[in-house]
């Protein structure tokens, strides 16, 4: 390698007053360079391409490569120096970021002492010393406007040259299945083997750089989570897939896993009166709603060959199943929750939202005795729920998929279907509907339904979803069958939400119940 920084005679002892006080910086400087040198040098035994050219050329000396380095941030802060800056004490950054120059250059050549004789063929002139013209550099370097970067932003973020990442076109349910077995199967809960893998089994740059500044933030062994990105992203697939947020509940924050929101119960109301009269007093009364996070978990065991495996239909079919047990847990505490300390109040169970028994109508034009509801009772529903008052924006209804077809198959007198046409395309009323088996139908035909504005419906949520997955665990399932991991070659992912359900307006919502579809 050429040597960048000409020596003078001031050169050493300058060197020696502009060393870091402290060498574990240096060793911390000298682990990073060299990690990823080493890691070029795997990726080009390896036959891959797409490396950084930049890394590739380093030196072998890391020592010298960083002495370089500390000369030409020496020269740096001695030209804004004179310029009458006020520096504190040489940081990392600086370090790295004239270690990525120094390597830039070595990689196209840029030798400077063959720039100074190119000058010098061009007929300029050498009164300059060679020092002062790398000062000059420097200075130039430093004064131009540099964008904003994260601590090793050379090393682990985007370069403008790198090969665009094939997780763009990645829908987010698999990216989130291959951020898993990369960090829980292939890499064993360590973040440098999970960046390891995650490059050479789906050739993904943007999540292995994931990895790797998890491992350089915080390099404390066990527990770490799916990076945030993933989270994001497979949150709002798991939302759109719910009931619930399809018909329109929403999403609050609880930093603390605790959350009240004040709300009016009363409002003041305006009075008539008379000359010389007093004016009735009235006021507003308030109350208040109050979550607090439950923990929504689920456990989905897979056998060994299918974590192991990188075909895509094999991610699919495992965020298939994380993603449907955990969006099954939030619709059921959404609807059936029976609150307390450990599930959410759900709209189908709170005894302060309105209860209607199919049976006991006592109206024959609306359902018989046995619960049997006639094309009457729909439409008898909706105007109930307007009449106190409720928002329409997000009106609609929830029932399974036996109630459905019932709705479906109502018929005129002439034998004309009364919803099918419009329940074809998703709505009851014009309103739209939604089916969730969840909703049961007993062995006497019996089942309900919930009408209402579900924009009421607050989802509070203290954090995104965790995965652990462990490979030599135990666990009972629904059965009451006790698994072992290792001895089924088996693997475990444990999915894991915090979050609390509760109803802004309680007169928002009617349920019904003892409707009798067959």
């Amino acid at each position: 390698m050429s040597k960048y920084i000409p020596q003078t005679k001031n050169s050493a002892p300058q060197r020696k007053s502009m060393k870091m006080e402290s060498d574990e910086l240096m060793e911390k400087i000298k682990a990073c360079v060299k990690e990823v040198m080493d890691e070029r040098e795997e990726e080009k035994a390896e036959g891959e391409e797409g490396g950084d050219p930049a890394v590739e050329a380093a030196p072998a000396d890391i020592s010298s490569l960083i002495e370089q380095a500390m000369d030409v941030v020496a020269e740096k802060r001695k030209s804004l120096k004179e310029d009458g800056e006020e520096l504190g004490d040489i940081t990392a950054d600086e370090v790295m970021e004239a270690v990525a120059e120094l390597l830039e250059a070595d990689a196209k050549g840029d030798d400077p002492e063959s720039e100074e004789k190119g000058d010098d063929e061009e007929g300029e002139e050498k009164d300059t010393p060679a020092p002062r013209a790398r000062q000059k550099k420097a200075a130039a370097r430093k004064a131009a406007p540099a964008p904003a970067q994260r601590k090793y932003s050379a090393i682990y973020m985007s370069r403008p040259g790198d090969t665009p990442s094939s997780k763009k076109s990645v829908p987010p349910a698999i990216q989130l299945a291959r951020a898993i077995k990369c960090l829980d199967v292939f890499g064993r809960h360590d973040p440098d083997a999970a960046s390891f893998y995650a490059k050479k089994k789906y050739d993904d740059a943007d999540m292995a750089r994931e990895f790797k500044a998890l491992s350089a933030t915080n390099p404390s062994s066990g527990g770490y989570l799916i990076p945030e990105i993933y989270l994001d992203q497979i949150i709002e697939l798991l939302y759109s897939k719910t009931v619930i947020f399809e018909l329109g509940a929403q999403k609050v924050p609880m930093a603390n896993g605790n959350l009240t929101i004040p709300k009016m119960t009363g409002g003041a109301r305006a009075t008539w009166g008379g000359e010389a009269r007093k004016i009735a007093k009235t006021e507003p009364t308030y109350g208040n709603i109050k979550l607090s996070a439950k923990r929504l978990e689920a456990i989905v065991p897979q056998t060994r060959e299918l974590l192991m495996s990188t075909n895509f239909s094999a991610d699919q079919l495992f965020a298939n199943d994380l993603t449907r047990r955990m969006e099954l847990g939030l619709d059921f505490g959404a609807m059936f929750g029976t609150g307390g300390e450990f599930q959410p109040m759900g709209v189908f169970t709170d005894k302060e939202v309105e209860h209607i028994d199919a049976k006991k109508l006592g109206n024959t034009d609306l359902a018989d005795a046995a619960g049997k509801i006639t094309a009457d009772f729909p439409v008898y529903l909706r105007s109930l729920v307007l009449s106190k008052n409720v928002d329409d924006q997000k009106l609609g209804w929830a029932f399974n998929s036996i109630l459905e077809g019932y709705l479906m198959n109502m018929k005129t007198t002439t034998g004309a279907y009364i919803y099918r046409d419009e329940m074809t395309a998703g709505k009851l009323l014009g309103l739209p509907y939604k089916v969730s088996n969840q909703i049961a139908t007993s062995a006497d035909g019996l089942t309900e339904l919930c009408f209402g504005n579900w924009a009421d419906l607050l989802v509070g949520e203290q954090m995104g979803l965790e995965t652990y997955t462990t490979l030599d665990g135990s666990w009972v399932d629904e059965d009451g069958v006790q698994h072992n991991a290792f001895e089924e070659n088996l693997a475990a992912t444990r999915a894991l939400m915090y979050v609390d359900i509760a109803a802004r307006h309680k007169e928002s919502f009617t349920h019904v119940k003892n409707i009798k579809a067959f």
